[in-house]
């Protein structure tokens, strides 16, 4: 079908059943007539199983079995793969209707990689968007990840060229992915002005509940990457990722000072501080800081 590349899906999940069958529907009754949709389950104690059989009829694949982490659970999918699109949406999140229609669209006017927005769900209901960060210069990678996954749908060819998701990293798999993508396929994304996705913020997600574990893996990939860069490049990245951490501290810390907590207040002014020496702001935090309002 050239109108319809054939597009492929894979849902990795453990014991979500309370979201899982939303997310099945999400991408099965988006109507996309070239769909190749695998659910893979690392063996679940919940009701998953009786979800996923529910619509297995509809779907290429399933599997209900042991895995070693959602990376492993992903990879197993994608090596059953046959699409010209790949994807992978996550058993807690979901796809937006009529977002396939658009990557195939994107697709057939010639993007190897296509990104669009997604919106965040939070515990309480909260809704907000999250839009794809700057992707223009080299240094953007470095400063954090800029592509919601939720969103990302690349070309099946680059499996073949650059390998399956790294099953070492638990975090940041897809960031490792995307840089891959970006630095040795040469390709960057096409970003289409739509959301495509959504994902939940909830006590049990790993963005919630072991978000201080991410910022170790993440230097670990950027590390990885780093050399492809020149050295006029890499000075870039050493002043976004300064200015990134002078605006967290900086806010962090007049944060701190409206609790009255003034012990963290220095803390955070300290480090302001030490990313941004020049600045009246981060003086005026510290003073402010040690005068303890």
């Amino acid at each position: 079908m050239t109108d319809f590349p054939r597009i492929t899906i894979v849902t990795p999940s453990f014991n979500q059943g309370g979201f899982l069958e939303q997310t099945i529907r999400s991408v099965l009754d988006q109507g996309y007539p070239n769909l190749e949709y695998m659910v893979m389950d690392g063996g679940s104690t919940d009701q998953s199983v009786d979800v996923i059989k529910k619509y297995a009829d509809r779907m290429a694949y399933w599997v209900s079995e042991k895995d070693k982490g959602q990376s492993h659970a992903i990879n197993k999918g994608f090596a059953r793969a046959t699409g010209d699109i790949f994807a992978y949406i996550n058993s807690d999140d979901f796809l937006y209707p009529g977002s396939l229609q658009r990557v195939a669209e994107a697709w057939n006017q010639g993007a190897k990689w296509v990104v669009g927005w997604v919106q965040t769900l939070e515990a309480d209901g909260g809704e907000w968007p999250q839009l794809p960060d700057a992707t223009g210069l080299p240094s953007d990678w470095f400063v954090c990840n800029p592509i919601p996954q939720q969103a990302s749908f690349w070309a099946g060819a680059f499996w073949k060229q650059l390998g399956n998701f790294r099953e070492e990293f638990r975090y940041c798999f897809d960031y490792d992915y995307w840089l891959r993508i970006r630095f040795k396929a040469g390709v960057s994304p096409l970003i289409v002005h739509r959301c495509l996705g959504s994902y939940r913020l909830h006590q049990n997600s790993k963005t919630v509940s072991e978000w201080d574990a991410f910022e170790p893996e993440f230097a670990r990939v950027r590390a990885d990457y780093i050399a492809l860069l020149t050295a006029k490049e890499r000075r870039a990245v050493v002043r976004k990722r300064r200015k990134k951490e002078w605006s967290k501290h900086y806010n962090l810390g007049w944060a701190a000072l409206r609790k009255s907590d003034v012990s963290a207040a220095r803390k955070h002014a300290k480090a302001a501080l030490a990313n941004a020496k020049l600045t009246m702001e981060s003086w005026r935090l510290m003073y402010c800081a040690v005068r303890g309002r």
